[in-house]
C-alpha cells in the first residue's frame, strides 16, 4: 500500500469517529466521556498519518 492510500484509509477511519461524536453530542444525557475518546482517536489518526 502506497503512503497515500495508507493516509487516505486513516483520514476515513477518522472521519467515522468525528461522526460518531457528533452523533453522541445529540444524546441527553450527553456520553461525555464517550464523545471525548472519540475525538481524541480521530485527533490521533490525523496526527500519526502526517508523521
Amino acid at each position: 500500500m502506497d503512503s497515500r492510500s495508507y493516509a487516505q484509509e486513516w483520514f476515513e477511519l477518522a472521519k467515522l469517529d468525528i461522526e460518531v461524536a457528533q452523533f453522541l453530542l445529540t444524546m441527553r444525557p450527553k456520553p461525555n466521556e464517550i464523545i471525548a475518546y472519540h475525538f481524541q482517536q480521530a485527533a490521533e489518526k490525523y496526527v500519526n498519518t502526517i508523521q
